[in-house]
């Protein structure tokens, strides 16, 4: 029930719809550019443009981060990313036993500020991402 499409074009959105069952209600469009937000790969939402599907999935994901670490303090404190150590002693010194290694060069994603995983690249980061909040947003053109 959370179909929503253009009107006098439904004959080309088919293919994008979850299964011959869906319902379709027919939905106004500026124009005929128009982007399609899927929720884990099932249709979700219609918006009048790319840039709105865009900021619309950014703002689902507005309590993640995603960082690389440039630097060559690998200890960073789960609970204030800002803090960075050369040595678990050094954070350990600084009253800081929760900390997370995170080599130079490599990904860290946080929510709230907080570290939840590392990885190698930008998109096992967002697969994580994914994983972690449940539900993948993406969107067609």
């Amino acid at each position: 029930m959370h179909q929503n499409w253009t009107y006098g074009e439904r004959e080309d959105l088919y293919p994008y719809l979850d299964g011959e069952d869906d319902e379709i209600f027919e939905y106004a469009i500026a124009d005929k550019f128009f982007a399609i937000i899927l929720k884990n790969d099932m249709t979700y939402d219609v918006v009048d443009t790319e840039q709105e599907a865009i900021d619309k999935i950014a703002y689902i994901y507005r309590n993640y981060a995603m960082h690389q670490n440039e630097d060559d303090k690998c200890y960073i404190a789960r609970e204030d990313t800002e803090k960075k150590y050369l040595t678990p002693a050094s954070a350990q010194a600084d009253g800081v036993f929760d900390y997370v290694y995170v080599p130079k060069g490599m990904y860290y994603l946080t929510k709230f500020g907080k570290i939840l995983s590392i990885g190698h690249t930008e998109d096992e980061m967002i697969e994580k991402m994914y994983r972690h909040y449940k539900a993948k947003y993406t969107y067609l053109c």
